[in-house]
């Protein structure tokens, strides 16, 4: 692994830890949400830098449908960012918080785009890989249900505002189900890619 591919990773875990900071109420309240808030603009900064030659490329090449996804899943996490941040300044809370909590898909399906890239760094033992697969698998149903149980359907879609967190409850869950929320959609675009390779694949056999 080269230092540019260690930065690059250590950077987008960085910004995952602010970004499950952000959603906890009790914690990022007043100038600690900004602080968090400011943290992730600059880690978004540097991932965009390290990632510039994607921005000097897009106007070449020819366009396949994934990368016909992959950029309009880029524009939409870029326009659902600067949504976030003017909101954000304006003090526009129903709007930042819908644009935040569609971050979560968002952001999810472009890091389950370049899932693969990351699968790289993986051990390729054959036992390892499978109880991992197995671990995702339960993940991805833990998502589904903290989506139902945080009622994220009427968050995304400017149900209310304010996220309230029982203090009965360990805070841990709260993190594991933001978590696993975002999840959902890196699984869905990471086996949707798997399938349609595959498809693509036996097509030409």
């Amino acid at each position: 692994m080269t230092t540019k591919q260690s930065l690059r990773i250590i950077i987008d875990i960085a910004m995952a830890v602010l970004l499950l900071c952000a959603f906890n109420s009790q914690l990022a309240r007043g100038t600690a949400h900004i602080v968090i808030g400011t943290g992730m603009f600059v880690l978004a900064a540097l991932h965009i830098a390290i990632n510039r030659r994607w921005f000097k490329a897009i106007f070449k090449g020819a366009y396949t449908p994934r990368r016909i996804v992959m950029t309009a899943v880029n524009i939409l996490l870029a326009f659902d960012a600067t949504a976030i941040i003017i909101s954000g300044i304006l003090s526009a809370r129903l709007i930042h918080t819908t644009a935040a909590y569609w971050f979560l898909p968002v952001a999810g399906v472009h890091l389950g785009l370049h899932w693969g890239m990351l699968s790289r760094y993986i051990s390729k033992n054959r036992l390892i890989i499978v109880i991992m697969r197995i671990l995702a698998c339960l993940f991805f149903v833990f998502g589904i249900w903290s989506f139902f149980d945080r009622d994220m359907f009427s968050k995304m879609f400017l149900g209310f505002s304010f996220d309230y967190w029982p203090q009965e409850k360990p805070i841990i869950l709260f993190y594991a189900q933001t978590l696993s929320i975002m999840g959902i959609y890196v699984f869905i675009a990471y086996y949707f890619q798997k399938l349609t390779a595959r498809f693509k694949q036996t097509a030409k056999k």
